[in-house]
């Protein structure tokens, strides 16, 4: 899942949901909407005046990369109360020093222009503990600044099963060789809170314009070419003896590169925005399948925690 913050852009699709898509077709597959995680950073009026069309446009989006909701089941985090009941047990299975450390923090921070880090970001990798727990998920796509969030959730689990000898199963992570897209500018991770992206929603037109604005350097530069760096990750099989002999020092011609990128970019971009024209047209729908989901999810986060409770009340805890 994700927080409701803005439009969802390629380095989202790379990052997890192209990995949730194909997920969905053997799993039984669950996406939160993590509106309570969005307050860990945004929590003015402004931002929560925003949520309710983020939360629709997160949904219609994540519809559009192809997390169907025929096959996974969407629900909102803040209308499941039991999950702050399981964050506030678990919260003291781990320490303070032990999600200090926790990398994406730190950057999180400094994208939210915080002087000093809040209470809430730096207990967010155990409220998403409560989230993986409290749905007893067996696998979780992410990206990989978020690989150490899973390992805390793993940590906790098994504090779990050792102390009160319970028998939790521990989840595991999924990750993609390409879950680091680099933003537009070349210089950073493909961030909303930086405007440097490509989102799912660009038109062609913006497509172009974008793709015409990156930077451009010869073989042996030691600045990156961002046209091949893109044409490594959303080129096609064949696209990639371009790349190696510009990376083996043979010089490429800009506007071509420039082109086929366009076009593999507007091929990945159009199915999406076909999928998503149903739900843009009635946002209603949206809503629906978000109060349905919801339930769903609810009865299970409902008999996760009674389990916690129960095996807690019989060790005595």
């Amino acid at each position: 899942g994700g927080r409701p913050t803005g439009k969802l852009h390629l380095g989202h699709y790379m990052g997890a949901f192209k990995s949730l898509a194909e997920l969905q077709q053997k799993y039984e597959t669950f996406f939160i909407i993590s509106d309570m995680h969005m307050l860990t950073t945004k929590c003015s009026k402004e931002h929560i005046n925003s949520m309710y069309n983020n939360t629709i446009n997160m949904v219609i989006d994540s519809i559009g990369m192809g997390v169907s909701p025929d096959d996974t089941t969407y629900y909102l985090q803040s209308q499941i109360p039991e999950l702050s009941n399981i964050f506030g047990l678990i919260q003291n299975m781990t320490t303070v020093d032990r999600v200090a450390q926790t990398p994406s923090l730190l950057e999180m921070s400094k994208h939210a222009k915080q002087d000093e880090m809040t209470l809430g970001l730096l207990a967010y990798p155990v409220l998403e503990a409560a989230d993986i727990f409290g749905m007893n998920a067996k696998y979780v796509p992410v990206g990989k600044d978020n690989i150490d969030h899973i390992k805390i959730t793993q940590e906790i689990i098994k504090f779990i099963n050792t102390e009160y000898g319970a028998s939790f199963d521990i989840p595991d992570y999924i990750t993609t060789k390409n879950n680091y897209v680099l933003g537009i500018d070349g210089s950073n991770k493909m961030s909303k809170s930086l405007d440097n992206c490509i989102y799912v929603r660009d038109s062609i037109d913006a497509i172009k314009e974008k793709v015409g604005k990156m930077q451009w350097a010869e073989p042996g530069s030691d600045k990156l070419n961002v046209v091949m760096h893109y044409l490594d990750i959303f080129g096609k099989p064949e696209d990639k003896t371009i790349v190696q002999r510009f990376n083996d020092g043979e010089s490429q011609h800009s506007r071509t590169s420039r082109d086929l990128l366009t076009d593999r970019l507007i091929e990945i971009v159009e199915p999406m925005h076909s999928r998503m024209q149903p739900y843009l047209k009635d946002r209603t729908a949206v809503v629906d399948l978000l109060q349905a989901g919801t339930s769903q999810a609810r009865e299970i986060v409902q008999k996760r925690q009674q389990r916690l409770h129960f095996d807690c009340q019989h060790t005595n805890c």
